[in-house]
C-alpha cells in the first residue's frame, strides 16, 4: 500500500491488479492450458493435475521472480522456469508439459484479459452505485431552480435536477458501453511463437478452443499478439468515463466556491485547510479533477503502443504493463470519490434562489425577448432588450424597472405581463421532459429509480426500486451480513423483464438495527410492510440463504400474494442451534471484521475466492456494513426457524437453486426441499454458497428462465 492509496484509488481495484494476482492469473493460465491439452490427449492426465496443483501464487519466489525479470524481458519466463522446477519436484515426467505449445505473450496477455474482466464487473457495479446516487439527485431536485451557466456567466434559468440528469445521461451511456466492451473484447491470447500454434500441428484448434472454454473468455479467430485494438478501445472507454467524471466534480467545485456557494461535498474532518478553519475544501473534487487530468497521457501511450513491429512487438507491449492497470485503478478510484460525492452532497436551494436574482433580473432577459418577439420579431425584440440590459447595469437597477418604464416594452407588456417572465418556473422550456426521458432510461438501465426508508415496528428499513414501474415485481432477499449490493450481477438482466425490490434486513446495510433476537416472522412482515408501503398487491420473490428462509415463512402465510418463488442456497432448516450459538458467541466475542474471512471462505469455492481478490474485497466491505448486534439478532431467527414439515404444504411454484460445493446449505438440503414441495424445479450450479455472484450468469438464466416461463 502507498500513501496515495486511499486519495486517488480503490481497494477492490488494486486487489484485482496486485502483483500476487498477476502471478495468481497467470498460473490460472499455465494450469488450464494443461487441462485443455490433456482433454485432448496431448498431456497425460496425470501430468495435468500435477501441473494444477503446483499453479498456486503461495509458492512463487518473489524476490526470485522480480531479479529474473529484469534479465529475461518479461515475468512468464522466469515463471515458467519455478512452476517447471515445482513440478520437477513432485514428477519429473509432467515437467515435460508445463507451458507446451504456449510462448510468454499468451501467459502475460490472458491473464491480462482475465484481470480486466474482474475489473469491468467492479466498474460496472460502481457505475451502477453511482448512477443510483444521480438518480436521487434528478429526481428530488427537478423543481429546484438555479441559474444555467454559459462561459461561466448567468445565462437562463435551469433546475439543480437538470443538471444532475445531465450528468446522469452521460453516465449511463458509460454503463452501456462496458457492457459492449465486455462482449466483444474478453478474448483468450494463444498462438504460440508467432501466432500460429505450430507446435501443436493438428491439436492446435483443439486445444485453444478447450482453454478458452475453461477460462471463460471467447476464442480470437487469430492470434492478436501485435492487433492491441481491444485494449485500446477498453482504456480509450475508460478515459472517458473519467474524463465525465471529472466534468462533475469540476461543475460541483465551482458550484461550490465562497461566492457561489449553492452545493457543498459532505462534511469531513480532514475537508478544511490545514491554515484557515473557516474552509471546507472540495477534497473528493481534487481527487476526481487529478485522475481526469492524468488519464490522457495514460491512454496516449496505450494507443501508441498499438504500432507494434510485425507479428511479436519491440518495446510497445512491455509499455501496457504498467500503463494499463494504473488507468483502471485511476477509473475505479475516481468512481469510488464520485459515489461519495454525490451520496454525501449538500444542496442549498436558498442560495441557488438568491444567486437568480443576483443579477437583478438580468437571467430574465431571453425570456423577455421572447415575449415582445411575438409582437416585433426576434431580431428586434433582442436588440430592444440587449440595449435595456445596457441601462439596466451601468445604473444598477433591476431589468424588470428599465423594461417598465421604456415606452417600446410598457406598450406591449404590462408590468404584471413582465413579472410572469421574471419567473423562473416560466422559463424552463423541455427541462422536466429530459429530466423524465433520463429517468426513464435509467430504470431500463437497473438503476434505482426509486429508494428510501420506511418505519415498520421500529425499524427504519432502507429499499430501492429498480425497473420500469408496468413490469411485474420482484423482490430480493439478502442472505445473512449482507446487504442490497449483493445482487449487483443480477440488477441489469433482471431489470429488463421486472419492477425490482431491494432492501436491507435490520440490522443489516443502511436499515436499523433493532433489539434482538430476531424471528423469520419479523423478517417476513418487513418485507410485507415494504411491499404494501409501495403499493404492491403480488410478487415474485427470490431469497437466498436467510433470505430463503423468509420466502418459506412467506409462501406459508400469505401464499396468494405471492406469483412465484426462488428459493437459493438455503434450507428447510439451516444449521443446528449449536452451530448458531457458537457463531454468536464468536460474533460477540470478535466482531465482524474478524469472521469476515472465515465468512468468505464459506461462501465461495477456493478457486473462485482466489481468482476475484478484488470482488473478495468488495463482499468483505459489504459484510462490514452489518452492525454486530444485528448479525447476532439475524443469527437466532436463524436459529429458531424450523420449515422441515410445513414446507411440505408449500403450494407456491418454486425454483430450488443449490450450489454444488456448498458447505451451509447443501445439495441435500436442497433435494430436501424438492421433494417436500410439490413440483417444485431444481437447478443446481458449480458454486458454492453465495451462488448468484460465484455463477452470475448460470443464476440468471436459471432463475430467468423460471420465472418467465
Amino acid at each position: 500500500m502507498t500513501l496515495f492509496d486511499r486519495l486517488f484509488y480503490s481497494g477492490p481495484m488494486l486487489a484485482v491488479f496486485s502483483d500476487e494476482h498477476r502471478i495468481q492469473r497467470m498460473l490460472d493460465f499455465e494450469s488450464a492450458l494443461a487441462s485443455a491439452e490433456a482433454s485432448i490427449g496431448v498431456v497425460p492426465f496425470e501430468a495435468s493435475v500435477t501441473i494444477a496443483e503446483a499453479c498456486k501464487v503461495e509458492k512463487v519466489n518473489y524476490a526470485r521472480l522480480r531479479d529474473d525479470a529484469a534479465q529475461s524481458g518479461n515475468l512468464a519466463i522466469p515463471l515458467v522456469r519455478q512452476l517447471t522446477a515445482a513440478v520437477n519436484e513432485i514428477s519429473p515426467d509432467a515437467a515435460r508439459y508445463v507451458h507446451l505449445g504456449a510462448t510468454s505473450q499468451d501467459v502475460i496477455d490472458t491473464a491480462l484479459v482475465l484481470q480486466v474482466r474482474e475489473a469491468l464487473r467492479l466498474i460496472d457495479s460502481q457505475l451502477l452505485r453511482l448512477n443510483e446516487g444521480l438518480v436521487e439527485l434528478a429526481g428530488c431536485h427537478a423543481q429546484t431552480a438555479m441559474p444555467g451557466r454559459t462561459w461561466l456567466q448567468h445565462a437562463v434559468p435551469i433546475t439543480f435536477g437538470w443538471k444532475a440528469a445531465g450528468w446522469l445521461d452521460a453516465t449511463l451511456r458509460h454503463q452501456s458501453r462496458l457492457l459492449e466492451l465486455s462482449g466483444r473484447s474478453l478474448v483468450l491470447q494463444f498462438g504460440g511463437a508467432a501466432g500460429t500454434l505450430a507446435s501443436l500441428g493438428r491439436d492446435g484448434p483443439a486445444v485453444s478452443r478447450r482453454l478458452a472454454e475453461i477460462l471463460g473468455l471467447d476464442e480470437a479467430d487469430i492470434s492478436w499478439h501485435s492487433n492491441r485494438d481491444r485494449l485500446a478501445e477498453i482504456v480509450a472507454h475508460l478515459g472517458i468515463l473519467i474524463a465525465s467524471l471529472g466534468k462533475i466534480a469540476h461543475d460541483i467545485s465551482l458550484l461550490m466556491q465562497t461566492e457561489v456557494a449553492e452545493v457543498s461535498e459532505a462534511a469531513n474532518e480532514g475537508g478544511g485547510s490545514s491554515t484557515m478553519p473557516h474552509k471546507r475544501n472540495p477534497v473528493a473534487c481534487s481527487s476526481i479533477i487529478a485522475a481526469a487530468n492524468r488519464a490522457p497521457g495514460l491512454i496516449a501511450t496505450v494507443i501508441l503502443a498499438m504500432g507494434q513491429e510485425h507479428e511479436r512487438g519491440l518495446g510497445n507491449w512491455q509499455a501496457e504493463w504498467e500503463t494499463i492497470p494504473e488507468i483502471f485503478n485511476l477509473c475505479s478510484g475516481a468512481l469510488g470519490k464520485s459515489i461519495e460525492l454525490i451520496a454525501g452532497l449538500n444542496i442549498d436551494p436558498e442560495r441557488m434562489s438568491s444567486n437568480l436574482d443576483f443579477t437583478q433580473g438580468l437571467v430574465y432577459a431571453e425570456a423577455v425577448s421572447m415575449a415582445l418577439s411575438s409582437h416585433l420579431g426576434k431580431s428586434a425584440a433582442h436588440l430592444l432588450v440587449e440595449r435595456l440590459c445596457r441601462v439596466a447595469i451601468e445604473s444598477k437597477r433591476a431589468l424588470i424597472d428599465v423594461l417598465a418604464d421604456d415606452q417600446d416594452v410598457s406598450r406591449l407588456l404590462s408590468r404584471e405581463q413582465l413579472k410572469n417572465q421574471f419567473d423562473p418556473n416560466q422559463y424552463l422550456g423541455s427541462c422536466h421532459t429530459a429530466i423524465d426521458r433520463v429517468l426513464s432510461r435509467a430504470s431500463t438501465s437497473g438503476v434505482a429509480t426509486e429508494a428510501g426508508f420506511i418505519e415498520h415496528l421500529g425499524a427504519r428499513s432502507h429499499f430501492k426500486c429498480s425497473g420500469a414501474k408496468d413490469l411485474p415485481v420482484l423482490v430480493l432477499s439478502n442472505s445473512l451480513g449482507s446487504n442490497m449490493t449483493m445482487w449487483d450481477a443480477q440488477i441489469v438482466e433482471f431489470a429488463r423483464y421486472f419492477r425490482i425490490i431491494r432492501y436491507d434486513a435490520r440490522g443489516h446495510g443502511r436499515s436499523t438495527t433493532t433489539p434482538g433476537p430476531y424471528s423469520i416472522e419479523l423478517l417476513g412482515r418487513d418485507v410485507l410492510a415494504l411491499v404494501d408501503f409501495l403499493g404492491v398487491e403480488s410478487f415474485n420473490f427470490c431469497g437466498l440463504s436467510m433470505g430463503g428462509l423468509v420466502g418459506q415463512w412467506m409462501a406459508l402465510n400469505v401464499p396468494t400474494r405471492v406469483k412465484k418463488m426462488v428459493l437459493s442456497n438455503t434450507a428447510a432448516k439451516i444449521g443446528s442451534v449449536e452451530l448458531w450459538n457458537a457463531r454468536i458467541d464468536a460474533m460477540q466475542r470478535d466482531g465482524m471484521h474478524r469472521l469476515i474471512p472465515s465468512v468468505l471462505e464459506r461462501c465461495f469455492t477456493p478457486v473462485f475466492f482466489r481468482s476475484n481478490p478484488g470482488l473478495m474485497t468488495s463482499v468483505g466491505e459489504m459484510m462490514e456494513t452489518t452492525s454486530a448486534e444485528g448479525y447476532i439478532a439475524c443469527c437466532a431467527a436463524l436459529r429458531d426457524s424450523d420449515f422441515s414439515e410445513s414446507a411440505r404444504t408449500i403450494q407456491t411454484s418454486v425454483l430450488i437453486v443449490a450450489g454444488t460445493h456448498d458447505p451451509a446449505t447443501t445439495v441435500a438440503n436442497a433435494v430436501f426441499l424438492r421433494e417436500a414441495i410439490p413440483d417444485a424445479q431444481f437447478a443446481q450450479l458449480d458454486a458454492s454458497h453465495l451462488s448468484n455472484i460465484e455463477a452470475a450468469e448460470k443464476f440468471n438464466r436459471a432463475v430467468l428462465s423460471f420465472l418467465r416461463g
